[in-house]
């Protein structure tokens, strides 16, 4: 029973079940390796850790307002889903399209590499990418403007979808880590479908 298992906890692990599932439920995402800027590097992150050993009492927590916790150990990802159907953000054209060129690009890296983790990406690869597919246009007044760019940069970041390295989110220069709950983020036949809207518009979004 989960107010056994809550009563058991130590007063500094209550604040940490209060802190870590109220990340969570506003993230939707929680890795088991975060990039820290100060060590640059990967370090393991202990809300996954605390999740990971209390698992079974935070599903019980959760399931009272119809919140899923699924654990995917391989690729190092905790997320929550919600029955309901009432999680689900509506995001804009110019983060649907960063979306499919981020999984895209994943998804490159997994079959040549064979990758369980992140992913070192940079602005400027993610921008060559859409070109490329045909997703954005090569003239730079039809591109999306930096302002949005940074804005869906910034969205990524903060449901731990990717994990800035250096730069500001503006600007060309900014590296980043794809994380591996990119998976999870949209199914390829979504991905397809945003893929076919843009080819059968004409490529006149931009």
């Amino acid at each position: 029973m989960f107010e056994e298992a809550y009563l058991q906890l130590t007063n500094g692990e209550k604040e940490d079940f209060a802190r870590v599932v109220n990340n969570l439920l506003l993230k939707s995402f929680v890795l088991r390796e975060n990039y820290d800027r100060h060590t640059k590097m990967m370090k393991s992150n202990r809300d996954y850790s605390f999740i990971e050993r209390n698992i079974d009492m935070i599903r019980e927590y959760l399931e009272f307002s119809g919140w899923i916790i699924e654990k995917d150990s391989r690729l190092g990802v905790i997320m929550i889903t919600n029955e309901y159907h009432d999680n689900h953000i509506r995001i804009d054209f110019t983060t649907s399209l960063m979306i499919y060129g981020l999984r895209y690009a994943y998804e490159l890296a997994k079959e040549k590499e064979e990758i369980t983790s992140e992913v070192f990406f940079t602005a400027s690869d993610l921008l060559q990418l859409l070109i490329d597919k045909g997703l954005i246009k090569q003239d730079k007044s039809k591109r999306p403007s930096a302002v949005a760019m940074a804005s869906s940069y910034r969205f990524l970041e903060n449901h731990n979808i990717i994990s800035r390295v250096s730069g500001e989110f503006k600007d060309r220069n900014l590296t980043f880590y794809i994380l591996p709950s990119i998976l999870y983020v949209i199914d390829m036949e979504k991905i397809n479908a945003i893929f076919d809207q843009v080819e059968n518009m004409g490529q006149d979004m931009f």
